[in-house]
């Protein structure tokens, strides 16, 4: 347990070594974080977790002293992770962003590209070296999650083009992600429910076509065929709308817990209609979508098994 949290203090206080030495690239960096996106896999990992726990005779004091040094360990390689996708994707998207994110760095031309990509492949391999540091798992996970986000983001690849194949890579990665708490949590792959699985790849990762919304005009300007850009926005809306109602009502009947379902109709109620309020913005929606994933976990991990 000392080793773990020698590297989570290593790795935390590793941002404020490169701020000394290059603090407007470091700023830079940080800034464009994007927080509610990492804290969406970071739930999923605690899905898998809970998962696996619910399954399993356990206590605080052993989830504290074993698994969350390890857990906390998962998400600081989650977020370097996070830094290479965000700012592959962000080279890649350049002309895309001149027109719905004028205030990222490449854009502003506050960065070079190249220390821009630099620093990007520096988080990338530290996620992984810091990975294979704590267990093999995380390492396979970390890189399978960095792998799917490549082929999304980049040439050749650049799947993101695809609507319904780019969701899939999203799903895949959301599944990883889940998968991954769960064998760290002790688990086995196969053990993993299948139901949870459906949940995953399906209604979750439709739902989350709403982070398309706010770039349908970079990506029609490109030729990346989000929803939006192919329906138009009306129905792309309506759409995800839907499959946002779908998601919860999963939830809630994976869950089987009475008092949660008038929670869960407030809730939609409210991530509906953050979904079409106008001007749109997407922080909020993802601000609701990950306390409910959040609240997701914390049911299973103290509720019975339902599945």
């Amino acid at each position: 347990m000392i080793s773990e949290l020698l590297m989570l203090g290593f790795s935390v206080l590793l941002p404020v070594f490169f701020w000394v030495y290059w603090p407007i690239l470091t700023k830079e960096i940080l800034g464009d974080l994007r927080i509610l996106r990492i804290l969406h896999y970071v739930a999923l990992a605690g899905l898998g977790m809970a998962l696996h726990l619910r399954m399993v005779d356990y206590s605080c004091s052993l989830f504290t002293s074993t698994l969350l040094p390890v857990f906390l360990l998962f998400v600081v390689a989650l977020a370097y992770a996070a830094v290479f996708a965000i700012i592959t994707n962000n080279i890649e998207d350049l002309e895309a962003d001149r027109i719905s994110n004028p205030e990222r760095p490449l854009v502003g031309n506050r960065v070079t590209k190249d220390a821009y990509y630099r620093a990007g492949v520096f988080c990338q391999a530290y996620a992984l070296l810091l990975a294979i540091s704590v267990q093999k798992e995380m390492f396979f996970g970390v890189l399978a999650i960095s792998a799917g986000y490549y082929i999304y983001s980049c040439a050749p690849f650049r799947l993101k083009r695809f609507p319904f194949l780019a969701k899939g890579i999203i799903g895949f990665n959301s599944l990883a992600v889940a998968l991954c708490g769960f064998v760290l949590a002790g688990g086995r792959l196969f053990q993993f429910p299948v139901i949870w699985i459906f949940y995953i790849v399906v209604p979750l990762s439709l739902a989350a076509n709403f982070v398309d919304l706010k770039d349908t005009a970079g990506d029609g300007h490109t030729g990346i065929r989000t929803l939006p850009v192919l329906w138009g926005e009306r129905k792309a809306r309506f759409f995800i709308a839907c499959c946002t109602v779908f998601a919860y009502g999963m939830a809630g009947i994976l869950l089987r817990l009475v008092w949660v379902y008038p929670l869960l109709v407030l809730v939609t109620g409210v991530h509906i209609w953050l979904l079409y309020r106008k001007p749109y913005n997407e922080k909020p929606i993802f601000l609701v979508y990950v306390t409910a994933l959040s609240s997701l976990d914390i049911c299973l991990f103290f509720t019975t098994q339902v599945f």
